[in-house]
């Protein structure tokens, strides 16, 4: 029962990869964007762990790459949907977390936002999931939507 929990909780997070290619570069400097792109077409390709290897690395170099942090969560959740329970749980903590990140460092990425607050709206407690902070991250949202729109 708990692996569907997580298992729910984690499709609800999982975008198209090719929406992350339409953004812009993520990485602070040019020397860093291969190292992304890499990381990009291994979960693009479902190497996830390889992905989520890359985007560690790379955010220890860039600390402030949103994109990075918001890809290193759909990583995470993509590994947590083929782990056993107990190592699901830890890596949603990780999704959360890393999504988190990615809408402290971009607080207007509504891809991070919609993909945060998705999360917090079905993730039990003990995960993350906070229907108050969904709610907050979605009046945001659409406050945004509404000043550009």
């Amino acid at each position: 029962m708990l692996r569907l929990l997580l298992v729910a909780v984690l499709l609800a997070i999982a975008v198209p990869a090719a929406a992350e290619a339409d953004h812009a570069a993520a990485p602070a400097t040019v020397a860093a964007q291969p190292h992304y792109d890499a990381a990009l077409r291994a979960y693009e390709s479902g190497q996830y762990t390889a992905a989520a290897t890359l985007l560690e690395q790379l955010l220890g170099r860039q600390p402030g790459c949103a994109r990075c942090a918001h890809l290193l969560g759909k990583s995470y959740g993509r590994l947590a949907e083929r782990a056993g329970w107990l190592e699901a749980m830890s890596l949603a903590r990780k999704t959360c977390s890393a999504l988190e990140q990615a809408v402290e460092l971009a607080p207007h990425d509504r891809e991070a936002l919609s993909d945060l607050i998705k999360y917090y709206r079905a993730a039990p407690a003990f995960l993350g999931g906070n229907r108050d902070k969904a709610d907050a991250l979605e009046r945001r949202l659409r406050e945004a939507s509404e000043q550009t729109g």
